[in-house]
């Protein structure tokens, strides 16, 4: 077979170049993880190899009909004020909420982000029978613990109007674990809330000496965006086996 080219750039040059000047337009499909029991946001690791850990870990659900997915950071928490006309001098501390709207109801999705619980009624564990009706579930009073969330989506490339894909990784959320049920026959379809907080982490991010993996400073971050190919070693969740 012979070669082939065209006037697209390599996926890794795209992304670089997209990052200078982009524009969002649509909402991610994201995979929901418990956050690994032995991995330590301690600063002693890059994104990269952050993101890698989650590839042979399966998700606890994943969310492919948003209708929304906001990010908006609240600050600062504290400031410090002074001289002849109190001008602010130094400000400090950040909150971050990541709020989302699926638009269909999954019960996965609300036992993970939801504070709800899947009973099931079937002789073999975890033995989901599509015509069957062997699940409840029930909306309780749990909250749910801090999760990890990697998203897919693109940005779009102001220069080309290319579709660059991106991932999002955000790294650890904390959600509301509120599930609100809205009927109503006369007005649009109910959307389902699925809110909460971005924690900060910390991550090693390099240095302008331009030094090894293991090296850089330590930054608090709220999440990361990232090329899905290339050097970001994780090209793709591993999705939950239907139950």
């Amino acid at each position: 077979m012979s070669n082939s080219w065209s006037n697209l750039g390599a996926a890794r040059a795209s992304f670089d170049t997209m990052l200078r000047r982009f524009g969002v337009v649509t909402v991610m499909n994201a995979s929901v993880y418990n956050v690994p029991t032995d991995l330590e946001f301690d600063g002693t690791k890059k994104a990269k190899e952050l993101l890698k850990l989650y590839e042979g870990e399966k998700s606890i659900a994943t969310i492919k009909t948003l209708k929304v997915s906001n990010v908006t950071e609240s600050g600062p928490s504290k400031t410090v004020t002074g001289g002849q006309y109190n001008n602010p001098l130094i400000k400090f501390g950040k909150t971050a909420r990541l709020e989302m709207q699926d638009a269909l109801g999954n019960a996965d999705i609300i036992e993970a982000l939801g504070g709800g619980v899947v009973e099931h009624y079937a002789a073999a564990r975890d033995n989901h029978d599509d015509d069957g009706a062997n699940d409840v579930l029930h909306i309780t009073q749990n909250f749910s613990g801090p999760v990890t969330i990697i998203g897919d989506s693109f940005f779009i490339d102001a220069r080309t109007g290319e579709q660059v894909p991106v991932k999002i990784a955000f790294w650890k959320f904390l959600p509301d674990s509120l599930f609100n049920l809205t009927q109503d026959a006369s007005g649009d379809a109910t959307v389902f809330d699925l809110n909460g907080d971005l924690l900060t982490v910390d991550i090693l991010i390099g240095d302008n000496a331009n030094t090894d993996l293991s090296k850089g400073v330590v930054r608090g971050v709220f999440y990361t965006i990232m090329p899905v190919s290339g050097d970001s070693g994780f090209d793709g969740p591993t999705e939950k086996a239907a139950a």
